[in-house]
């Protein structure tokens, strides 16, 4: 057993879930405030969107369509429920209703003006009372969606009024159907495909206009004093996790329903990983449904996780960042969904309670209030890099295209398509970086998907064969999302003529694959995986393609035979023998491990093929004793060490504690040997990282891709993060505490598998899958703890912690 592996025994010391075990009741958390149940079942069923009118009294969404089972026995529409005070002591004690009859109602919204908006699966409408009697008489449409698409809850949500005195609004990803969403003045606006969009218009429906995209479900918008919108964002099936999203205009985060429901695509992004496509602002728990702003801190819902959360801001460049607590935490019958601020200053949510889709009749409100009066608080101020990307959608210039923050680049690209962009394609290409040509590129994109107009055929062609490789990404990925088959030709000679970059490859080979076939694929797509096959046999290709396609290729995939991997390891190129090697490690079969014997004991090879035919024979180091104290004294010093590591790996004398990183700094000065570190990546007997992170384009995607780690962290910040791995988990990968019905605890990080059905699948933290049944997950919860394990100290001497380091900062544009 690999020694990092024992280490997760640990973990299960990390749960603390005995509160969930006996929790009936949802508990508050913040000992500042207290819960108090105000409405329930049967006098409120199945809550949605809740708010505040002008009088004062609550109107509450109560929804009887969504999902509705033939036998349901309640009212035939959904209606809006108000609930007064009718005797003045300051309690609720009368339900009325204020509007029914519409269908798969979402989201409600009172303005200062007494008007109601309300939005449903397919329309946005206002609602007046001209007669004073509490019931709506007057309705007048905002805008109206035109589409054949029926699924209740992926279609219009997410009202807010912003301080222009604007409606926004979302659309969901509609399962990708087309659609038209129509304004009251009759202004159209076309998609499918994309997912889910943010709109604005008037507040009488008119100048209705595209603002963002690249979202799931839109279900709750908030602006902050600052002026900022926020969204939260249900994720796609399986990927984790869902996101608190900074809303900027013209900004595109990243999701493409397109191509598919997993968002795991090379097509799609989820935190800024495609160029023209921006991060989130952090996690959220498991179907987040509201969010509002809230005494200084953005509050939310989680549906799926049970619990109400804050989120504490924090400047980050352009943008912010958030610090996420759980307020209230609930078993699996608090199924919180919306918030409304009661004139008190108390605040109301509803909970759906079940955790069942369709309406199931039951239903509560709840309501939190201040033991104490709290503090004024403060709005986080726009930062100095805010006012200046404000200045940019009004003013852009070339100079901001190459910031590094993506939200001042996304600034004045917005600027330069509000301007119209229009650039000769000459000086275009005369543009001095890829950023600025990335830039314009995009702005010409914005203003195609805003003004419906033709693609520049005569750009995208140039921008395909551009030095740069993110331009080159950007401009397949435009291609993809526009079915412009005509391009094919051109993209198939790239593929043969060029070697791609390793982050361009599965985009190129993607979009070659959407246009051929219009399959959705992903990583490990059969004609994906067939066409690197082919690559990898074909002796005509350069083996620069050959080696990048071995990278790419599932290590276990059946289109490469076992006999082709044996004649590549014996090519004379160090780098095609080199990665042969690495696919037969991880395929982790004898023939592999015969395969990398008869290497690491022929002396006529490259030292360092030959040291990584070591690696090849670690899992099993006790059945291959003799081989390895052989190469222990053989002549090379680089074959000598590395096997005399593997013979040692359970030694590491002295280990520094993880908190005194400046010896650990100290200990590990000095020259790297990179290729030594490359190894220790791989193998089982030193990190192990490659069984959860990707580099170079071979690996797992359970953690970060760590290829360009060195350009966004210092060497000490990299080491900390080593070190110490849950001090500060990145949002896209905390792993989930799980309680099953069977009294079983786990850990595991959520990740999704095409072929794997009906199922929830993870990784623990020794790299290896298992299934769920979601019927029987009983609790879920945001694990405090990294999936990546603790004690490297323990597995990596300092030698091998600088040669791991070194290899990991040695980051090149070139791959």
């Amino acid at each position: 057993m690999p020694r990092l592996l024992s280490l997760a025994l640990g973990l299960i010391l990390l749960l603390g879930f005995t509160d969930i075990l006996s929790a009936e009741k949802p508990k508050v958390l913040d000992p500042r405030l207290e819960l108090e149940l105000i409405a329930e079942q049967p006098d409120i069923v199945t809550p949605i969107g809740i708010t505040f009118d002008s009088d004062g009294a609550l109107l509450v969404i109560e929804s009887h369509t969504h999902h509705r089972k033939p036998d349901y026995q309640g009212p035939p529409k959904d209606r809006i429920r108000r609930f007064a005070d009718t005797d003045g002591d300051g309690k609720f004690d009368t339900w009325s209703t204020f509007y029914e009859g519409t269908e798969a109602t979402m989201s409600i919204l009172s303005a200062k003006d007494g008007t109601v908006y309300v939005a449903t699966r397919m329309e946005v409408f206002r609602l007046r009372d001209t007669n004073g009697d509490h019931v709506a008489d007057k309705r007048e449409e905002i805008a109206h969606l035109e589409t054949a698409g029926r699924y209740p809850h992926n279609g219009l949500a997410g009202l807010t009024i912003g301080p222009d005195s604007l409606l926004y609004f979302g659309l969901g990803e509609n399962l990708g159907e087309p659609y038209a969403l129509v304004g009251s003045d009759g202004t159209k606006l076309s998609g499918g495909g994309e997912g889910g969009t943010i709109y604005h218009c008037n507040l009488d429906g008119s100048d209705l206009q595209l603002m963002a995209t690249g979202v799931w479900n839109p279900f709750g918008m908030i602006f902050d004093p600052a002026g900022r919108l926020y969204m939260v964002d249900n994720d796609p099936d399986s990927r984790p996790p869902c996101r608190l999203l900074h809303i900027v205009p013209g900004g595109d985060y990243g999701y493409q329903f397109r191509y598919g429901r997993t968002g795991v695509h090379p097509l799609q992004a989820w935190n800024g990983e495609l160029p023209g496509t921006l991060p989130m602002v952090a996690a959220t728990g498991e179907a987040p449904s509201g969010v509002t702003w809230y005494h200084g801190e953005l509050w939310g819902t989680s549906w799926g996780d049970h619990r109400i959360e804050t989120f504490r801001l924090g400047n980050n460049g352009a943008s912010v960042q958030a610090t996420f607590q759980t307020v209230v935490q609930g078993d699996h019958n608090f199924r919180p969904v919306d918030f409304a601020i009661a004139p008190d200053g108390s605040l109301y949510f509803t909970d759906w309670v079940d955790r069942s889709y369709p309406v199931h009749g039951k239903g509560r409100i709840w309501r939190l209030t201040w033991k104490e009066k709290p503090a004024p608080s403060e709005a986080l101020p726009l930062s100095t890099a805010e006012e200046e990307a404000k200045e940019l959608r009004k003013s852009p210039t070339l100079a901001a295209l190459e910031y590094d923050d993506p939200f001042l680049h996304q600034a004045a690209v917005y600027g330069f398509s509000q301007r119209g962009v229009d650039m000769p394609l000459e000086i275009w290409k005369e543009l001095p970086t890829g950023a600025q040509r990335l830039g314009i590129l995009e702005a010409y994109r914005w203003s195609f998907d805003t003004k419906q107009a033709e693609a520049p055929l005569p750009l995208l062609r140039a921008a395909l064969d551009d030095r740069d490789d993110l331009v080159r990404i950007y401009a397949m990925r435009w291609i993809a999302d526009t079915q412009a088959k005509n391009f094919l030709p051109q993209l198939k000679e790239r593929l043969q003529s060029h070697t791609p970059s390793v982050r361009e490859f599965p985009v190129l080979l993607s979009t070659i694959s959407w246009l051929e076939s219009g399959s959705v694929g992903g990583r490990n797509e059969i004609l994906e995986q067939q066409t690197l096959a082919n690559i990898i046999r074909d002796e005509k290709q350069s083996t620069a393609l050959r080696t990048l396609a071995l990278k790419l290729i599932d290590p276990h995939s059946k289109q490469l035979s076992d006999d082709t991997l044996q004649a590549l390891a014996q090519s004379a190129d160090k780098d095609l023998a080199r990665q042969t090697l690495q696919v037969l490690y991880l395929r982790g079969t004898e023939h592999g491990e015969k395969v990398a014997t008869e290497i690491a004991l022929n002396a006529d090879r490259n030292p360092q093929v030959r040291a990584m035919a070591i690696v090849g024979l670690s899992d099993h180091a006790n059945v291959h004793l003799e081989t390895l104290q052989k190469l222990a004294a053989d002549e090379n010093e680089t074959v000598r060490q590395e096997a005399n590591r593997t013979l040692d790996a359970d030694t590491v004398a002295n280990p520094i504690s993880p908190e005194k990183l400046d010896q650990w700094l100290a200990a590990i000065e000095g020259e790297a040997d990179v290729e030594a570190g490359r190894r220790t990546f791989l193998s089982s007997q030193g990190g192990y990282c490659i069984r959860c992170h990707r580099y170079d384009g071979s690996g797992a995607d359970v953690g970060p891709d760590l290829t360009y780690i060195g350009q966004r962290m210092t060497r000490k910040r990299l080491l900390e993060s080593i070190l110490q791995p849950s001090q500060e988990i990145a949002p896209m990968y905390v792993p989930k505490v799980l309680l099953t019905d069977d009294g079983r605890l786990h850990i595991g990080y959520p990740i999704t598998d095409p072929s794997v059905n009906e199922r929830r699948l993870f990784v623990d933290t020794a790299g290896k899958r298992f299934e769920l049944d979601p019927e029987a997950i009983e609790e879920e919860r945001d694990s405090n703890k990294s999936i990546m394990p603790e004690g490297f100290q323990q597995v990596l001497s300092p030698a091998e912690m600088r040669d791991l380091i070194g290899f990991l900062m040695e980051t090149s544009d070139a791959k």
